[in-house]
């Protein structure tokens, strides 16, 4: 993470920190909220950020996450939709979800 971007999202109220858990987003013209970085260090944690994004009525949540992270369960277990692959320049294989919260 980069500390400058960091600093402009906590700005814009585009960064959580709770007990257990930092999640660093942005919400777009759109309405998409994109998650750019989630990291949990205690169980829950991570649903509990989840929890509040959906408060933020978005029109979808999305979040792209490396292929071999054990992290696609939980976005699985949440609900989102991996909606296909993405490689990048390194050849590393991104799995891209969204979710469509209620």
């Amino acid at each position: 993470m980069i500390f400058d971007a960091l600093y402009e999202s906590a700005q814009k109220g585009e960064l959580l920190l709770i007990d257990g858990g930092v999640c660093h987003w942005h919400l777009r013209r759109d309405g998409q909220i994109t998650i750019r970085e989630i990291i949990s260090t205690k169980p829950g944690a991570g649903t509990i950020m989840l929890n509040i994004l959906k408060s933020k009525k978005a029109t979808s949540i999305f979040a792209k996450c490396p292929a071999d992270y054990p992290a696609n369960k939980w976005y699985e277990k949440q609900g989102f939709i991996n909606e296909g692959i993405e490689t990048t320049k390194t050849g590393r294989k991104l799995l891209l979800w969204r979710l469509f919260p209620n």
